[in-house]
């Protein structure tokens, strides 16, 4: 059931008027219910996944909570590895054991012995990346000493399983922890003033940001590039990198803004996901503007425990540790994307532009948010951060690594030809970018305003968007990007 389809626009309101129909005893369960359903239209076959993994990191979390809280001993270390490890199996399973197969087969061959390894072939269980790494962060700070910031189990199996399951944020994110959503379910909320206008202008915006910027984009520049780039020259391709990485940026906030807004018809709030991340000056400050919860995952549960930045001790020995610490956390962070070494290879190009800045900021002591000193300062930091970016997403868009090599290649082509794109497609392209680089705060204001208006207001502009999608857009039902991963 995709966001921006018919299907969904009906049974979004239709779970919102269930919802504050009945009893609030009664809420909790429409939640679950709901999410469960929303997650068996994509696959019945794999709902499954989804309540095993909702049932071991459940009944985990009670089991190492009650350990945890009677005896703490070193007997505990390998009850948390079986609980994190059974968590982990079905997303190794589906997403990494035909990778970790033919990588092994491979290295067999090269010493020059003749392996065969079985393969599974099958399709990707949605969002299975997003609501496994919900579930261990559940699990480990369960699991954590009271002493270091432990939580107190969840006893309650029907508010867990929504938590995990929360149709919202379930395919694509947000990555919610437990404390940004499970208090809330504890004590379901009443309907905030102007929650219910915010929650439609997200809802709106998401659908507009789809429709009529990302899916234009990729029509219009971004897939006649990729499906056949030898056509073009290398100019249309450093246009089509620009357009990718514009449509990626488009795509997957549109997912996060229908999932914040939906989310706030029920009275509940999700964590924000994006702070305009190609504003950035430098690559660390990208991390904290781009898919921020999976960037904080990755802190707090890799990086701060393999040390982080404390690993320095007073006299300063033990730097090349933290730039070790910075490239494991930026390695997973590209692994999670996909099972690919141009994923492996985009995470290091990362952790070393992330590495850069750390090396910098020990020279100049400027944090990545900071100020720059100057609009030439600004202009030179932003430029060569966004093209970093830009063409490591060629990484992130080609099939494979000699895929990626050749179109790198191509973008040097100094043949000049106008880029053969619609007026249409440039004229989205232009101005998707123009909306991105004004001021954070405007969108902060458009928002406030839209939820002070009258319903009818609400009417007039989410009926206008939806004729601008219905007029302007291609046709097609193109998933989110971040459907795959």
């Amino acid at each position: 059931m995709l966001f921006h389809t018919l299907d969904y626009l009906v049974f979004l309101p239709l779970c919102v008027l269930v919802y504050w129909a009945l009893p609030r005893r009664r809420r909790l369960t429409v939640l679950g219910i709901a999410s469960l359903a929303f997650y068996a239209s994509w696959s019945l076959a794999y709902l499954p996944v989804l309540l095993l993994v909702m049932v071991v990191s459940w009944g985990g979390g009670l089991l190492l909570a009650a350990r945890r809280d009677a005896a703490p001993t070193k007997r505990d270390i390998p009850a948390r590895v079986v609980v994190l490890g059974t968590l982990l199996l079905p997303l190794l399973f589906f997403k990494y054991w035909d990778w970790i197969a033919w990588n092994t087969e491979w290295l067999a061959q090269a010493s020059g012995l003749d392996l065969a390894l079985p393969r599974v072939d099958l399709p990707l269980p949605v969002g299975i990346s997003f609501f496994t790494f919900q579930a261990l962060a559940y699990v480990i700070d369960t699991a954590r000493p009271t002493a270091q910031g432990g939580l107190p189990a969840e006893r309650s199996l029907r508010r867990y399983g929504t938590f995990l399951a929360f149709f919202p944020q379930l395919v694509a994110g947000p990555i919610v922890r437990r404390h940004e959503l499970l208090p809330q379910l504890l004590h379901l909320p009443r309907l905030r003033s102007g929650q219910v206008g915010a929650g439609l202008y997200r809802i709106a915006r998401g659908m507009a940001k789809k429709v009529l910027v990302a899916d234009i984009v990729r029509v219009g520049m971004v897939d006649p590039i990729f499906s056949d780039p030898g056509r073009f020259t290398g100019p249309e391709i450093l246009v089509g990198l620009y357009a990718y990485t514009l449509q990626i940026y488009y795509d997957f906030s549109a997912y996060t803004d229908i999932a914040i807004g939906s989310a706030r018809l029920f009275g509940l709030e999700l964590p924000e996901n994006f702070r305009r991340p190609y504003q950035a000056t430098c690559v660390a400050g990208f991390w904290r503007r781009w898919h921020i919860t999976l960037s904080n995952w990755v802190r707090d549960y890799v990086y701060y425990p393999m040390g982080g930045s404390q690993v320095v001790d007073a006299a300063g020995r033990g730097q090349w540790k933290v730039y070790r610490n910075i490239m494991a956390t930026l390695l997973i962070i590209g692994i999670w994307h996909g099972a690919a070494w141009n994923f492996v290879v985009y995470g290091t190009l990362h952790g070393m532009g992330v590495a850069w800045c750390r090396y910098r900021r020990k020279q100049t002591g400027r944090r990545p948010d900071d100020p720059l000193p100057n609009r030439w300062s600004y202009a030179w930091h932003w430029f060569f951060t966004f093209h970093f970016i830009v063409l490591a997403r060629i990484l992130f868009r080609a099939p494979d690594l000699s895929s990626s090599w050749h179109l790198f290649r191509d973008l040097w082509d100094p043949t000049f030809l106008m880029p053969r794109f619609s007026l249409l497609a440039w004229a989205v392209f232009v101005l998707g970018y123009v909306i991105h680089f004004t001021p954070i705060e405007w969108s902060s204001s458009a928002e406030q305003w839209f939820a002070r208006r009258s319903p009818v207001t609400w009417a007039l502009v989410t009926g206008a968007v939806a004729a601008a999608c219905m007029t302007l857009g291609g046709g097609e039902q193109l998933a989110f990007i971040y459907y795959q991963f």
